[in-house]
């Protein structure tokens, strides 16, 4: 059951939209670590889905912190505040880390939300970071992404049991 562990997520959510981000803010959770690609906007998409921004905006009106971390390429997102790592190699975590560390970040202050349980969840418990699993905004998406979604199947199968 060990490596299922660091593949299930301690909150299963629908959406961003449905993120009680008062909730965190309240238990000190003042970080969030977002996916961009499937679970901010679609797939190689520059834009955050409009129902989305009101999260980011009560994000920023309790000054919270946001990251994206996505394996993308580089795109032009227009995110005020916002720091961007492209290409952050998940479930690597070394990036992601460096950017704690340089900023002096705890991991008990930290969310982290995707929609890919072999990326950005395993990336999320392998740093001990609180894990958000949201489902995909879209079918569209890298090929390789499709293959490790009929492996997240069996796995979210056996997770939720």
């Amino acid at each position: 059951m060990g490596v299922f562990k660091l593949l299930k997520p301690d909150e299963f959510l629908e959406s961003v939209d449905k993120i009680d981000i008062g909730k965190f803010i309240l238990n000190g959770k003042d970080v969030f670590i977002f996916d961009f690609d499937n679970t901010l906007g679609l797939w190689r998409s520059s834009k955050i889905e409009e129902r989305f921004r009101y999260v980011i905006d009560e994000i920023n009106s309790k000054r919270g912190k946001i990251l994206i971390a996505s394996n993308g390429r580089p795109r032009k997102i227009s995110l005020d505040g916002a720091h961007i790592i492209w290409r952050s190699r998940k479930p690597l975590t070394f990036k992601i880390k460096k950017f704690l560390l340089d900023n002096q970040i705890p991991v008990n202050r930290v969310v982290m939300i995707g929609d890919q349980i072999f990326t950005d969840i395993l990336a999320g418990n392998l740093l001990g970071v609180y894990t958000v699993k949201v489902e995909p905004l879209s079918r569209h998406e890298f090929f390789f992404t499709r293959i490790l979604r009929f492996f997240e199947r069996i796995v979210l199968k056996i997770i939720r049991k």
